[in-house]
């Protein structure tokens, strides 16, 4: 007995009351009124949903001094892009599928990327076409010539302006907003973020400032300005209004992510607002929240947020953009993905090389809907709202089941028999979230069995299961707190291809080479830095880098090719001992043991010690150091070090002056390995390295230290 005819059976009994089994017509009659479920997004949050996802573009001085975070006190003549093209910028994200460009306006160190009539710290004071450049401007327009939607992040912290802090300084960035929103066309979307307040220039003050975040800015009134100039903005920050950030950089959504969300303040009795609220929340939003406040990805093509030469060889792979895409789009999100130019003005090869096999990779999944050409029909149906409805893939119209059906289920026939292994479903998030619980099944050997399930769907839902051939797919909607209805059903078939090998290393230097399952694949692989082709070498066994480097390694068999996987391989720690620091927590050999996911830190039984805290290392020979990489713990920020110092010494008892200084910008939302790079490679035996400052907690922590040899 096929499925269909067990459906059938199961609903004959039901037959004789209602009609409960609506083909995609369903029933005459003039369309019944269905209210909404409190809250629903806005217009201009409707038609940001629909974008999907759009680009990031973080192109300042940082670019040009190599740092995340300026402090404010860079000379404008440093910003001199030889080869800016905007065109070739926006062509290039426009190719890759992206609908929209955010340009980072001003960051933290408040240099403008258009010349403002409130600061000299601009555009107009450097050497760009002679001071008459305008980067808002030109990047607005080729926005406008590509298709593509524009919008603008304006940093609240300003290192550089000598009023920030004071009540002046807010009247100066309203202006700036003023400007953004009323010279360069319509926006789509204003970002705000919560990095506001500390060490800065602040015209020659260096010093610290604090701020109140939750009522310095006032953001309730600048927002209010800046909806009024573009209302068709939505407006981007830890609280939204219109959009909330998921609380990581990481490139993921929770799931369930609800659009639903309610921000909760850090402290009780205060206004939640940038910076000082409980971020973590946002990675779900609220199952039953106040508001609309759906959840955007931000994420970086990049370790870094800025352009960094050394962060070539780390640009990430077209299959772990799909992965992001699944965890941010696929999850009901939309993924902004940071893609920063280089010094030129141009995007690096190697991110166009990753945003073109992302392009063909996404190609390839919405290749063919197997779902096209099915038959659908539903346990029951509201007037007007017939099954069929599913399958155009269209938000206004839907399907709705009847107030009655305290089982509701779609059901698609396909026109043959077809494998797949991802289904994409959509509810017309007009009328509110409300699926609660759902599963899919398929029909297999005459009966359904249970395929995936899941929770939220909201704006849309991407599910993975794995590979099955059937011709019925059934939806069953378990949960639901208003009548249900969707809008999408689709059915897909996850891309082909080879995964890239991992590359770990140990103490000694010895670099292992691992592959996914892959038949009769071989790795091929690099040690100078180079693409691995077909004179490459064969992996066939673990192989000593006695001098540390960059390993490339790529998989390759089947008529395919995988995606080139860069790791950087320290100088063998091998024979390296600690000399002196703080030994009393943990052993200090975790520091250098090769594996990130144990640590060494000052967390001692009997309490806390507090940094500033060193660790004193014997490198065993003297080695010609480039740079030192501090990679912090991945679990939380407690112990993580954001202000540091490297020094040096040949006899382990005279160090000096610190050969370099200065602070790991973002690390608390962006965790990942950190480089120092020295201004000239140091000869030395010993090293020390010092955590002077840590995120939380009263205690220093390190997952892992090595150093680069020249």
């Amino acid at each position: 007995m096929t499925c269909k005819k067990r459906l059938l059976n199961r609903l004959v009994p039901a037959l004789l009351g209602v009609c409960v089994l609506a083909a995609g017509m369903g029933t005459a009659g003039a369309k019944e009124r269905v209210a909404p479920l409190l809250p629903v997004p806005s217009a201009a949050q409707l038609a940001w949903h629909d974008m999907e996802m759009y680009a990031f573009v973080h192109f300042t001085i940082n670019t040009f001094t190599g740092k995340e975070w300026g402090y404010g006190d860079e000379k404008p003549e440093l910003f001199n892009p030889s080869d800016f093209d905007a065109d070739d910028l926006v062509r290039t994200l426009a190719d890759a599928g992206f609908k929209g460009v955010v340009l980072t306006c001003k960051h933290h160190d408040g240099f403008c990327l258009w010349p403002t009539k409130t600061t000299r710290h601009s555009v107009a004071s450097s050497p760009w076409k002679n001071g008459k450049g305008d980067v808002v401007k030109d990047v607005s327009r080729a926005c406008k010539k590509y298709g593509l939607k524009f919008g603008v992040y304006l940093s609240p912290w300003d290192r550089n302006a000598s009023s920030y802090g004071t009540p002046e300084y807010i009247g100066m960035y309203r202006r700036q907003l003023k400007e953004l929103a009323t010279g360069y066309g319509p926006l789509f979307l204003a970002w705000f973020d919560g990095a506001n307040g500390g060490d800065g220039y602040y015209g020659g003050a260096r010093e610290k400032r604090s701020i109140d975040r939750s009522t310095y800015y006032r953001w309730k009134t600048t927002w209010s300005e800046l909806k009024k100039l573009q209302p068709n903005a939505v407006i981007f920050s830890d609280v939204g209004p219109d959009v909330r950030w998921v609380g990581n950089e990481s490139g993921y959504a929770g799931y369930p992510c609800w659009a639903t969300y309610t921000p909760v303040p850090l402290q009780a009795g205060t206004e939640p607002a940038p910076g000082t609220v409980r971020y973590q929340l946002g990675v779900e939003g609220t199952v039953d929240g106040k508001y609309w406040i759906p959840a955007e990805v931000d994420v970086s093509i990049r370790p870094g947020w800025f352009w960094h030469d050394h962060e070539n060889a780390r640009v990430r792979t077209p299959e772990n953009l799909l992965e992001l895409y699944f965890n941010s789009v696929g999850r009901g999100a939309n993924l902004n993905l940071n893609v920063p130019p280089d010094r030129s003005g141009r995007i690096h090869e190697e991110d166009k090389k990753s945003l073109a096999g992302f392009r063909a990779l996404l190609n390839e999944l919405y290749s063919r809907n197997f779902a096209e050409g099915a038959e659908a029909s539903a346990s029951s149906t509201l007037n007007g709202y017939g099954a069929r409805h599913v399958l155009d893939r269209k938000r206004t119209t839907y399907w709705i089941a009847s107030k009655g059906d305290r089982n509701p289920s779609l059901t698609l026939k396909l026109p043959d028999s077809a494998t797949f292994d991802v289904i994409r479903l959509a509810e017309p998030i007009q009328l509110g979230q409300r699926v609660r619980k759902f599963r899919v099944e398929v029909c297999e050997n005459g009966r359904f069995v249970p395929w995936a399930e899941g929770s939220s769907i909201g704006a849309r839902v991407m599910l993975k299961g794995r590979p099955v051939t059937t011709d019925e797919v059934r939806v069953v909607l378990e949960g639901f707190k208003a009548v249900p209805a969707l809008c999408e059903v689709s059915l897909w078939k996850y891309p082909g291809f080879l995964n890239a090998p991992s590359v770990s290393y140990d103490r000694d230097g010895r670099v292992t080479l691992t592959a996914a399952a892959c038949g009769a694949a071989v790795i091929r692989y690099t040690m100078d830095g180079t693409e691995p082709g077909p004179q490459s070498p064969v992996y066939e066994k673990p192989f000593v880098l006695s001098g540390g480097g960059t390993v490339k390694a790529a998989s390759e068999g089947n008529g395919r090719k995988s995606s080139v996987t860069a790791r950087v391989v320290p100088v063998p720690s091998r024979d390296w001992k600690v000399i002196g620091g703080e030994r009393a927590a943990s052993a200090p050999e975790l520091a250098f043991d090769g594996d990130s996911g144990t640590l060494w830190h000052t967390h001692a039984p009997q309490g806390e010690i507090a940094p500033p805290q060193a660790l004193d290392i014997d490198m065993g020979r003297a080695v010609n150091v480039a740079a030192v990489l501090y990679a912090p713990r991945a679990d939380s920020a407690k112990g993580t070090i954001d202000q540091y110092a490297v020094y040096f010494s040949e006899d382990g008892r005279e160090w000096g002056a610190p050969a370099a200084e200065g602070e790991f910008s973002n690390i608390r939302a962006n965790p990942v390995l950190q480089r120092i790079d020295l201004k000239t490679p140091v000869k030395a035996r010993y090293l020390r390295f010092v955590g002077r400052r840590v995120l939380e907690g009263s205690h220093v922590v390190i997952a892992e230290l090595g150093v680069l040899e020249k």
